[in-house]
């Protein structure tokens, strides 16, 4: 009874917004993927935020899931709107605040990446698509933009985005995604690509320039580097998989790689800082586990950083091995070529943009003996030719990973 009350109150009073609201001109409000700690999710914002400024958006506003959430690597943030109430209990109160908020937002953007299917758990992906809801509910113009969708997604989470209000514009980022989402939903959506592939480098940081010059004396050498992200989810991917065992099949891996590719380098590519077992922790075991010959030649970059910065450090490499789809991104928009471990079946549609296939393993094959080296072997031998279909298509992805972002 108590709910069914302030669902109508709620009605009304955003009935009344909608009717009221006087948005301030050259504003836009912005909700992250997530709080901060993967090096993905914040290209994704830092993407956004930078792209709306040089738009003319003069206000821009941030929604944040934790109070204590730090967006410091972000600047001309005009304000900060916590949801951790209405996330934690379903706050009818934060749910007016917000709508009220919200208002006074010309745009309001979800950057949706990998969490609208309902893969980590339905309750993130209605609690986001609820979100959005509520601020088209208060006449707020609305769209979900950069994201994927897997080939499962969560019934539930179809079901939400299907029945959003038709002013809600969605945006997949790749034309698998694209195909899904159409099929699925019955609904427009239109085809974008990441808007991370906006995201300028930063070359001059200390921590950039301290990269460029490892890569520099091993090039100068006579060696190839190349880029290697072992990434911690994939503990979750394969069932009764052990920390030690991930270690092993990326240190085996290198190791049978510099068996047949004798000058090898390599740059161990952390990519999020979250968690007990973070990237990092993986970057760091590996580094140890390679037998000294192979380790004398790597080097783990310096994290925390920024990933403008992480940008900026792959533009000198010669081949990548990545776990993570944003580190992918980052390589591509360099023109550097790269491969793939699958997870959440989002790989492959990134690289339809590219006309490209066949450029992913699967989470099983990376622990099974000799399958991760003949891999990157394979595809290090057409290194060439990938760099230059990279190349190729890479001014039109980047024209449409602008598209969700420009105006009405």
């Amino acid at each position: 009874m108590k709910k069914r009350i302030y669902s109508a109150l709620f009605t009304i009073y955003t009935s009344i917004l909608r009717l009221f609201r006087k948005p301030q001109p050259g504003s836009a409000l912005v909700m992250p993927p997530y709080s901060p700690g993967s090096f993905g999710d914040e290209a994704v914002v830092t993407s956004a935020v930078v792209q709306l400024a040089r738009q003319g958006v003069n206000k821009i506003g941030l929604v944040s899931y934790r109070e204590d959430d730090t967006w410091s690597y972000l600047s001309g943030i005009s304000e900060v709107f916590c949801l951790q109430d209405f996330y934690e209990y379903e706050s009818w109160g934060v749910r007016f605040r917000f709508c009220r908020m919200a208002s006074r937002y010309e745009r309001f953007f979800v950057l949706g990446t990998d969490v609208m299917d309902g893969y980590y758990g339905p309750r993130d992906s209605l609690q986001r698509i609820a979100v959005a809801r509520m601020a088209a509910q208060a006449g707020v113009p609305t769209r979900i933009i950069s994201f994927s969708f897997n080939s499962s997604p969560d019934p539930q989470c179809v079901q939400a985005l299907r029945t959003l209000p038709a002013s809600v514009r969605l945006f997949g980022r790749d034309p698998l995604t694209l195909q899904r989402l159409t099929s699925s939903l019955q609904r427009p959506v239109e085809l974008v690509a990441d808007v991370a592939f906006l995201l300028e480098p930063t070359p001059e940081t200390d921590k950039v320039q301290s990269v460029y010059q490892w890569v520099e004396r091993e090039r100068h050498a006579g060696r190839v580097v190349i880029g290697i992200n072992a990434n911690h989810i994939l503990l979750e991917q394969v069932k009764d998989l052990m920390t030690d065992r991930l270690v092993n099949a990326y240190a085996v891996a290198m190791m049978e790689i510099t068996a047949r590719i004798s000058n090898a380098s390599f740059l161990l590519i952390p990519h999020d800082i979250r968690g007990r077992v973070s990237d990092v922790m993986l970057a760091e075991a590996i580094y140890t586990a390679v037998d000294e010959a192979v380790r004398i030649h790597c080097k783990i970059i310096p994290t925390p950083c920024k990933p403008s910065e992480i940008k900026a450090m792959v533009a000198g490499l010669n081949f990548v091995l990545s776990g993570k789809m944003h580190l992918a991104i980052a390589c591509l928009g360099q023109g550097v070529p790269v491969i793939c471990v699958a997870y959440q079946d989002k790989f492959e549609g990134l690289f339809q943009h590219f006309e490209m296939d066949g450029l992913t393993i699967q989470p099983q094959d990376v622990v099974s003996p000799g399958k991760l080296s003949a891999f990157f072997i394979e595809k290090y031998e057409q290194r060439e030719a990938l760099a230059a279909q990279v190349q190729r298509r890479l001014p039109a992805v980047r024209e449409l990973a602008a598209v969700s972002l420009a105006g009405a």
